[in-house]
């Protein structure tokens, strides 16, 4: 300590001129810039470094995004593939379809015609038949007009019998 003292002493005993002065405060801001530099260069570094890492990870990420993306596209020509594959496969199957209907509605308009055909053949079979009906009816009705006399007839008779047996 006395020796710091001492130089405390023979600063403040020996004055320094202006230029010993600025020199001294041009080494302390020397002393000051590099030691900023310093930190600033170390500082400096570290960001580099977390760049460095953070953009090793952001291309990691990147790759691994890629790769999922075209397992992803792949996997979606696949199905595309498959899509078209049925829609193939369901519009043959649909035209197949398509055709055996037209068949059977063809069938069915053919059916459909003759059983026209026979049911107009049955009509007319069923309004001669009516007609002969009708004819015999008018038969049937002379004959139950007959048919009423006669009983009426015999009745009489039984009735006149009976009268003469019981009452002469």
């Amino acid at each position: 300590m006395p020796e710091t003292q001492a130089k405390e002493k023979v600063s403040r005993i020996i004055p320094m001129t202006a230029e010993e002065l600025i020199f001294i405060q041009i080494k302390d801001l020397k002393d000051e810039f590099r030691d900023s530099r310093k930190e600033q260069n170390q500082r400096m570094d570290r960001i580099e470094q977390r760049q460095d890492k953070l953009e090793a990870k952001l291309e990691t990420t990147r790759k691994e995004l890629n790769e999922r993306m075209d397992k992803q596209d792949a996997k979606i020509d696949k199905l595309d593939a498959k899509i078209d594959v049925t829609r193939k496969e369901l519009s043959e199957r649909m035209d197949k379809q398509d055709a055996k209907i037209d068949k059977l509605d063809e069938k069915i308009d053919t059916v459909r015609k003759e059983l026209n055909a026979r049911m107009d053949k049955q009509d007319n079979k069923i309004d001669k038949l009516a007609d002969k009906i009708d004819a015999l009816s008018g038969k049937i009705d002379s004959a139950m007009n007959h048919g009423q006399i006669i009983t009426v007839s015999a009745i009489s008779i039984a009735v006149g019998v009976l009268y003469a047996v019981f009452f002469k």
